[in-house]
């Protein structure tokens, strides 16, 4: 993926600008953690094909297929107590779910933060803080996203568990645009966030909860 390509389209204020697109890296979710040391600024975000480390909550492993997905992270700086970071997750999962509604889907959410489709898991989200710097505590925001894979491209112990929006419309996803629209409901969700407009991201997720 082109960052060139993603900016021409790019509507955020800040979310993706800059971005890093790798062919290949260890983890995403680290790379924005030593960008965020070196002082990058709020919605630095970094993306990769493949992750030989990637991971998701409680140390789980995430697959991730060349070409096929999207391994996204964001560097965020927010002004909020401990306890209140908490809704960036769950902001996250509702501008994941939003971003999967525009390509005519319904997902759902299952608590906290997974995102599925037909019962099929697409999308996980993984929340990181860093240490206390000068400027604050950077968090850093991980998704992992299931686009253009087919059941083959999934180990068989994962095809009756995992799913993609190719699998469940048999649609191709244009995978610059996916990220354009997705950086701009993760900066729109992330706001509620920062603004303490708590209720409302509850809101948000509870009209796609799978488990209310």
């Amino acid at each position: 993926m082109n960052p060139n390509d993603v900016l021409k389209g790019l509507k955020t204020r800040s979310f993706g600008r800059p971005l890093y697109c790798f062919v290949a890296t260890g983890s995403t979710n680290d790379v924005a953690l030593e960008l965020a040391r070196a002082g990058a600024g709020e919605g630095t975000a970094v993306s990769a094909e493949v992750q030989t480390k990637g991971r998701g909550r409680r140390g789980r492993k995430w697959l991730q297929v060349k070409g096929k997905g999207l391994a996204l992270s964001l560097v965020l700086w927010p002004s909020l107590k401990p306890s209140e970071t908490a809704g960036i997750t769950l902001a996250a999962a509702v501008a994941v779910a939003r971003a999967l509604e525009s390509l005519r889907l319904r997902p759902r959410i299952k608590w906290p933060n997974d995102v599925l489709l037909s019962g099929k898991k697409v999308c996980g989200i993984l929340t990181e803080a860093g240490d206390r710097m000068d400027n604050g505590v950077p968090v850093i925001l991980g998704l992992g996203i299931n686009l253009n894979h087919s059941g083959r491209d999934f180990p068989p112990d994962l095809r009756d568990m995992a799913t993609s929006p190719f699998r469940a419309s048999g649609r191709k996803v244009d995978r610059v645009k996916f990220l354009q629209r997705l950086l701009l409901e993760l900066e729109g969700a992330y706001g509620w966030v920062v603004d303490r407009r708590f209720s409302l991201v509850l809101s948000e997720w509870r009209k796609r909860a799978d488990c209310l």
